[in-house]
C-alpha cells in the first residue's frame, strides 16, 4: 500500500490549492500575490485554472467547502501569507483524511484500500483533532 501522505500530496492537497486558488480569483485576488501566498509559481495557478491539477472537487463537501472559504477570507483580507497560509492548506489536508472525505478517491487511484474498512487515516489523526477541534482550526499559535 502507498502510503497516505504520498497520496495526499499527489491528489488531496492539489485538490485543495486548486478550489482555493478558484475562490481567491473570484474573489479579485491578484494572480501575483495568491502565487506569493501559496508559494507557487503564477504558471502553476494557470494549470490549476486549466484543471490540469487538482483533479478531485473535495469543495463540493459542504464542511471542506466552508474551511476553503475561511482561508480564502484570511489570505484575501492580508491576515496570512506564505508558511501561515501554508499551514492552513496541510491542516486542511490532514482533516480530510482524518474525515475520511478522500477514502473513495484513494480506492480509485491505487486500488489498495478498501475504504468500508481502512482506519489508518483517522487512526494517525486522532489525536491532533481531538485534541484541536475544528472550533480552534487557525494558524494562529
Amino acid at each position: 500500500m502507498k502510503s497516505v501522505f504520498e497520496f495526499a500530496a499527489r491528489h488531496v492537497e492539489p485538490s485543495l490549492k486548486k478550489s482555493l486558488i478558484l475562490k481567491l480569483l473570484a474573489r479579485n485576488v491578484d494572480r501575483a500575490y495568491i502565487a506569493k501566498c501559496l508559494d507557487i509559481s503564477p504558471s502553476l495557478i494557470t494549470r490549476y485554472v486549466r484543471g490540469e491539477r487538482g483533479l478531485h472537487d473535495l469543495g463540493a463537501i459542504s464542511e471542506v467547502n466552508s474551511m476553503l472559504e475561511d482561508i480564502a477570507d484570511k489570505i484575501a483580507r492580508g491576515e496570512i501569507c506564505g508558511w501561515e497560509a501554508y499551514v492552513e492548506v496541510a491542516r486542511l489536508t490532514m482533516y480530510v483524511l482524518y474525515k475520511k472525505y478522500a477514502c473513495g478517491i484513494h480506492y480509485l487511484a491505487t486500488r489498495d484500500v478498501n475504504p468500508s474498512t481502512c482506519n489508518i487515516c483517522p487512526t494517525i489523526f486522532r489525536d491532533l483533532f481531538d485534541k484541536f477541534p475544528r472550533d480552534n482550526y487557525s494558524s494562529k499559535p
